[in-house]
């Protein structure tokens, strides 16, 4: 696992992306522009989110060992890979827009950023991508999965347990680093029952798994538009 226990402050940053002031829409003509997208995926392995008033210094103070086990049980059980890259590419094939899986990750340590640009009618990637149009691809489309457990608390007392995932996903214009699409995808779904049955965990498993489901179906639905 990359990271069993991750901060609240990715969860903020993970829905503060699906907020109206980071959404880019796609254009009505996008899929019709001849252009050939790349496609990174970067999916995380199984984590906790934390979801409420606790703050870093109650976290560091709490324990969440008692999920790792069960949720390497379930990463085992459900990997969510191949369903989300079956999301994009049948949707962008679907809509006859050539797409071509790149066999690497991004390494933002290694890349620029992009400087500040004075266009009022562009968003830019912070980083600059625009040498991966080498690879033969006019736009990468950059796809990135948090899923797991989210646990809600009110203080140092939890008050619920759901499934979560959370796929967000940039469109890069590799020409000029401009933005061409930019939103989010959310999938919460409540542990039906208790959620610590060993050893297969099946309640826990059906709930993170639900919500896998449920973050590409929104995902559909907005590349069906």
């Amino acid at each position: 696992m990359k990271k069993i226990i991750n901060s609240i402050g990715l969860l903020a940053a993970l829905i503060t992306l699906g907020s109206c002031g980071f959404q880019k829409p796609l254009t009505s003509n996008y899929f019709n522009n001849g252009k050939k997208v790349g496609i990174i995926y970067d999916i995380d392995s199984i984590g906790v989110f934390k979801n409420g008033s606790q703050g870093l210094l109650d976290m560091a103070l709490t324990s969440e060992n008692r999920f790792k086990e069960p949720l390497k049980v379930v990463d085992q059980k459900i990997n969510p890979t191949q369903k989300i890259k079956n999301t994009f590419q049948n949707a962008f094939l679907n809509r006859k827009k050539q797409i071509i899986a790149l066999d690497h990750s991004l390494d933002y340590e290694k890349l620029d950023k992009f400087g500040k640009s004075d266009s009022k009618y562009k968003e830019y990637h912070r980083y600059d991508l625009r040498s991966l149009k080498e690879q033969g691809i006019d736009e990468l489309l950059i796809v990135s999965v948090r899923y797991g457990l989210s646990v809600s608390d009110y203080g140092m007392i939890e008050t619920g347990k759901d499934g979560s995932c959370y796929i967000t996903y940039e469109i890069v214009d590799l020409d000029d680093n401009s933005l061409l699409y930019r939103d989010t995808s959310v999938g919460l779904k409540k542990i039906k029952g208790k959620w610590k049955t060993p050893p297969n965990y099946d309640n826990l498993t059906n709930a993170i798994d639900g919500a896998i489901s449920q973050a590409t179906d929104v995902q559909k639905t907005k590349l069906y538009k």
